[in-house]
């Protein structure tokens, strides 16, 4: 069976060879491809057509070697750690010429006002107040509580294609009445 399919573990990593050319070489994609054929081989079901079990395998082999093996974008460290980089640009934690690095030079933001937030948090629970109770509580819960769809549901004893009906009516009834459509 391997012997069978030794082509269509060459054809795949080769195609993904040709997609990432001078990130990755192909004879290693190869070597990837064929130890999962070996390894998943045995695993095929007697009866079932092999290739499809065998195309996922191999596919999935090869996409964890990428994942973990194989930085798709290359920089040498030499360059990285002076701040440089081949894309034109130029690290924001590097420092340049003894001064200090473009990140430190960076202003902060100025904070808004603590009676600027209470103002803004006061009107949002106005307009809020103003939704429909179904629609106002599971945006509560979720939006502004920070609970997951799930958790709200369960709280509500609904179910969570229910919340997140509601807190998107809701959002577009915010935002019509913010665009003074409402």
């Amino acid at each position: 069976m391997v012997l069978e399919h030794l082509p269509l573990a060459d054809a795949i990593a080769s195609a993904t060879a040709r997609r990432l050319f001078p990130l990755v070489e192909r004879e290693d994609l190869i070597q990837v491809a064929r130890e999962a054929l070996v390894r998943s081989a045995p695993r095929c079901r007697a009866g079932e057509p092999a290739e499809p079990y065998l195309r996922r395998c191999i596919t999935g082999a090869l996409q964890h070697h990428l994942r973990d093996r194989v930085r798709l974008v290359r920089v040498p460290r030499r360059l990285h750690e002076q701040g440089h980089c081949p894309l034109r640009h130029l690290s924001l934690d590097a420092s340049c010429d003894g001064e200090p690095c473009l990140l430190d030079q960076l202003p902060s933001p100025e904070p808004e006002p603590a009676l600027s937030e209470a103002i803004h948090g006061l009107a949002l629970e106005q307009l809020v107040d103003q939704l429909p109770a179904a629609q106002a509580t599971a945006l509560r819960l979720t939006v502004l509580d920070g609970l997951s769809l799930r958790a709200a549901a369960e709280r509500l004893e609904i179910s969570a294609m229910s919340v997140m009906r509601a807190q998107k009516k809701a959002i577009a009834a915010l935002r019509q009445q913010l665009s003074g459509g409402g």
